[in-house]
């Protein structure tokens, strides 16, 4: 109610002008399906499943609702029934007795696959402790699963890093500055773990790389990533150095005599969290143990499958390069995208093995493990007590 006692009536939020690109998408679609792309063909299959898929969506902004959501979920399902009609792609039977046959191998992957919250529990709690955040490696591991399910299965509300930051801010008296910088440089240290392990699977399968004229033409993206990722290590151990000896935590930024103007407070709330000297290298290999995990994973989930001429260091090289693409913001969790790029990626880097359909049961596989990690966050975040905030310990504690 308003002062004059009338009712606040919020204004609707009004779509984004950006939503009318999948609009966009689906008319080039329809273009390449009637003017351009092989009847039945594999593009023209495509063209057609996703194209259609992107109609609701589209509709749904004709009448002036908000469509991200929407979309991502058509999205999603016509990259699925792309890949079910597509019978070099769709898992048959002999692909699901392969699994039963070797399930030694499928439960391996399952439990390396299952470490991956560990790691990424270590990193966070790491970063939390320099910060002033009195956090134990449990209920930091109770937080990164918690973020999982969020990521997993809430993929068009709200994220898991955007629940880690509630409940850090919530649950530790760390103001919501703080807490956005810490998890926010939790998620960008991954970044350069994951372009190490990229460059050591070069090195692992140099002439693959040197002869595949498709990676050739990435070198240039993957040393500007590497050259942007260097640059941040260099800033955090800069900034970590220079703030080691502050003893200031993060709770008090922006208090008292802290630094005013956004850059500099920005700087201190990220220096806040790489003050110890050992901080940053744990950090990044935490990341690295984790990428590693999910490299390992795939490659028990090929060799279970049948995965054929594809030797394993190049998994270093196929597996981050799939994740990443199952990453980029398009369906929800990646679903679709991430199969097609596994099936495309071992397809490639095994020519004529016929590996597509195997590729996409790897990932289903790897998509299976962490819907697990996320029901296990779920049920965290549902039967999870409340406890009282905690007062940060003193900075020079570990």
């Amino acid at each position: 109610m308003n002062d004059d006692g009338t009712a606040d009536i919020k204004a609707k939020p009004q779509p984004s002008t950006w939503e009318w690109l999948p609009g966009i998408a689906a008319a080039a679609l329809a273009a390449l399906y009637f003017f351009a792309a092989e009847p039945g063909g594999t593009l023209s299959r495509f063209c057609f499943f996703v194209g259609l898929a992107l109609v609701p969506g589209l509709l749904w902004r004709l009448a002036g609702r908000s469509s991200w959501t929407v979309q991502r979920m058509c999205f999603a399902a016509g990259l699925v029934a792309f890949v079910l009609d597509n019978p070099d792609l769709r898992p048959d039977r002999d692909t699901f007795a392969a699994i039963l046959d070797r399930w030694p191998l499928v439960m391996l992957g399952f439990l390396v696959s299952f470490t991956q919250p560990l790691w990424g529990a270590l990193r966070t709690r790491r970063l939390l402790l320099d910060s002033g955040v009195g956090i134990s490696l449990y209920e930091s591991l109770k937080l990164c699963l918690a973020g999982s399910f969020f990521n997993i299965f809430l993929p068009g509300s709200t994220g898991g890093d955007a629940y880690r930051v509630y409940a850090v801010s919530r649950g530790y008296q760390t103001r919501l500055g703080p807490a956005i910088a810490s998890i926010t440089l939790d998620r960008l240290l991954g970044l350069p773990s994951l372009i190490l392990v990229v460059v050591l699977g070069m090195a692992l399968d140099y002439e693959f790389f040197r002869k595949n004229a498709f990676l050739t033409r990435l070198i240039p993206f993957l040393a500007l990533a590497g050259a942007v990722c260097l640059l941040l290590v260099v800033y955090l151990a800069l900034a970590g150095k220079n703030r080691g000896g502050d003893g200031g935590t993060a709770p008090d930024a922006g208090r008292g005599d802290a630094p005013t103007g956004w850059c500099k407070r920005t700087h201190a709330m990220i220096a806040n969290n790489v003050k110890r000297p050992a901080t940053l290298p744990l950090a990044l290999w935490y990341g690295f143990m984790s990428h590693l995990a999910c490299i390992v994973s795939c490659l028990c989930f090929g060799l279970a499958l049948g995965v054929r001429g594809v030797p394993e260091p190049r998994y270093f090289l196929i597996v981050p390069m799939a994740m990443t693409i199952n990453a980029i913001p398009g369906s929800p969790g990646g679903v679709g995208q991430g199969e097609l790029a596994m099936a495309t990626l071992l397809d490639m880097a095994a020519p004529g093995n016929a590996n597509a359909q195997t590729g996409v049961m790897v990932m289903l596989l790897f998509r299976l493990t962490n819907m697990l990690i996320g029901l296990v966050g779920g049920v965290y975040y549902a039967v999870g007590k409340e406890k009282p905030p905690r007062v940060p310990p003193p900075s020079g504690n570990p």
